[in-house]
């Protein structure tokens, strides 16, 4: 009786000591000096890439935010308890429209894109656009392991988080267009051996009846997980500690699952309209 007790007596300890670590993991972190400036402002201003949605080939459309940012933006406005303003980004990153845009927002969120010189913002916290991506190549085709694809043009969208893995994992060759769509409408065209996507994308697209000609290859891409960070203009640790704890919990309590089901849904939606005589404008 009196070991059963001492059993029972360390079991409680453990489960004390495994509350008291948890507390320690997820107890918010106060926004810094930065952000409760932001915050007395009530308004988050984000940068987003932006392009244009398929369109008769006589009326096309303007460039519109990336809905995927967005939902990244509008998740961190919802935690800072403030209202979301969202700011396209235009041009190639890098480019001078691009680099006078991103000094009027407050935050940067567009996907994976090369540290500049001279760039005015820093990347803080982990990737916030990761998970497992696919490559899709034409049923029939040689390309059977990812291997097979060394030094073959790879269609990916700007932004995309595997451009990275693509040259160093198999020596492939990212070839970037203004979006996901674009992308799609470039390798259809054959204009790559293949097209890289997150797997949730590539799932939805092979649902479609015009893509019946194509198969994914078995292995997965992995994310870059160094890239698609938040750009901060501040330097603010503690700021800075924020955005580490929010992206985590975007990625951990089911919002970034969410996101990529959206972003899925609507890039099939846009491929589907390719076949009723659209053509992309992006």
């Amino acid at each position: 009786m009196a070991r059963l007790r001492r059993y029972r007596w360390l079991a409680a300890l453990l489960a004390l000591a495994g509350i008291a670590a948890a507390y320690a993991v997820t107890r918010p972190v106060a926004p810094g000096p930065w952000l409760q400036s932001v915050q007395q402002r009530g308004t988050l201003v984000v940068g987003v890439r932006q392009y244009a949605r398929p369109a008769p080939p006589k009326a096309p459309t303007p460039p519109e935010p990336d809905q995927f940012d967005v939902a990244m933006a509008r998740f961190v406005a919802d935690r800072l308890g403030v209202k979301l303003q969202v700011i396209g980004l235009p041009g190639e990153p890098g480019s001078p429209a691009w680099q006078a845009a991103q000094r009027e927002v407050d935050v940067v969120v567009a996907g994976a894109r090369p540290s500049l010189p001279g760039e005015s913002v820093a990347p803080v916290g982990p990737a916030y656009a990761i998970g497992e991506g696919s490559l899709l190549v034409l049923r029939g085709s040689r390309y059977q392991r990812t291997g097979d694809l060394r030094g073959q043009p790879v269609c990916v969208g700007q932004g995309s988080a595997y451009a990275t893995r693509i040259a160093q994992d198999f020596q492939g060759v990212p070839k970037v267009y203004a979006s996901s769509i674009r992308a799609a409408t470039g390798f259809l065209a054959g204009e790559c051996q293949a097209l890289a996507d997150d797997a949730p994308v590539v799932a939805r697209l092979l649902t479609l009846q015009e893509w019946r000609f194509y198969r994914k290859l078995d292995a997965n891409l992995q994310a870059d997980a160094g890239a698609a960070r938040i750009g901060l203009h501040a330097t603010d640790p503690q700021s800075a500690a924020w955005f580490d704890q929010t992206t985590r919990d975007w990625r951990n309590n089911g919002a970034l699952q969410r996101a990529r089901e959206q972003r899925a849904g609507d890039v099939a939606y846009e491929a589907s309209q390719l076949q009723d005589g659209l053509v992309c404008h992006s």
